[in-house]
């Protein structure tokens, strides 16, 4: 009787066992990949953050070079701006007018160059800085809790990063017409340089003026700045709040922030012809001001 062999065929052999060590390889690759995912993972680094900025150059205000002058206002006195002149003349170079004006027809041009506001000078107004002093967003909502509502987004920088300097101004008006807040700019040795060259300057805030000054509106979810609500009519002194936002990057050195204090800064205002820039030193805070504000002042 034949008997039967449990030996594969000769020709079979090599083929069963390239699958077998196929198999082998091919498990041993599985378990591998299966020990790795059981390994902790190496911890990520958070991606970093630029915070925004608020500053800008007195560049984007309004047209210059660098011939202008920087007059240093003393610690007390009031800057009386009678006759400084503004408007959107002062915006363009020459060169840069004529060029707009060739494409623009001669009707137009009279429009715009007649309009009040392309050349005009201001009143009689006396400008004084008084008490300021420096909060973290989070003690500025707490007097304002309106601020929270008009900075209805999430923002991308940590709370640290950002301080909101709150500068009262007292504005008297000598003049014959109402007048307002314009042209006041906060500004810092210790702000980096613009690439266009000139001050760098800080505007007031709009989120902020709306949580200190704001009304409720029904056609927004956020309380809106009513019109003439920084007006100071003929004869009148008011003292307003201005407040001004600062960003850690903006500042030369990354711990800047941390110690700002009232002296690092200065209340700018200019005036166009002759380009003069005006700047005015700021007092500390005062200790009445900053008793409202229950959580901690930054400096």
């Amino acid at each position: 009787m034949q008997q039967l062999s449990l030996s594969a065929p000769t020709g079979q052999r090599p083929a069963r066992i390239a699958l077998g060590i196929a198999g082998i390889v091919a498990l041993a690759l599985v378990l591998g990949w299966f020990l790795l995912q059981l390994e902790p993972a190496a911890p990520r680094k958070a991606a970093p953050l630029e915070t925004p900025s608020a500053a800008n150059g007195l560049h984007d205000a309004v047209h210059f070079d660098t011939t202008y002058e920087v007059v240093p206002v003393a610690d007390g006195e009031p800057l009386n701006v009678k006759g400084f002149a503004h408007g959107h003349a002062f915006t363009y170079s020459d060169d840069e007018w004529a060029e707009v004006a060739c494409q623009l027809s001669k009707e137009r041009v009279r429009e715009i160059t007649e309009a009040p506001d392309w050349r005009f000078e201001l009143d009689d107004i006396d400008i004084l800085p008084g008490a300021v002093h420096i909060v973290s967003e989070e003690a500025f909502e707490e007097w304002y809790p309106g601020y929270d509502d008009a900075t209805a987004y999430d923002p991308s920088y940590a709370a640290e990063d950002v301080r909101i300097v709150l500068v009262d101004v007292s504005i008297s008006n000598h003049g014959d017409t109402a007048a307002d807040a314009r042209y006041l700019y906060l500004t810092s040795a210790k702000f980096k340089a613009p690439a266009q060259g000139g001050p760098a300057i800080v505007y007031p805030a709009d989120a902020a003026l709306q949580a200190i000054y704001g009304v409720p509106d029904d056609k927004a979810p956020f309380k809106t700045l009513p019109e003439g609500w920084d007006a100071i009519e003929p004869g009148e002194s008011r003292t307003l709040t201005l407040p001004f936002i600062v960003y850690r990057n903006e500042l030369v050195g990354r711990d800047a922030i941390d110690r700002l204090s009232a002296a690092d800064f200065e209340l700018l205002t200019y005036r166009c012809d002759p380009l003069t820039v005006y700047t005015m030193p700021l007092r500390q805070k005062s200790p009445h001001a900053a008793a409202r504000f229950t959580r901690p002042i930054m400096g």
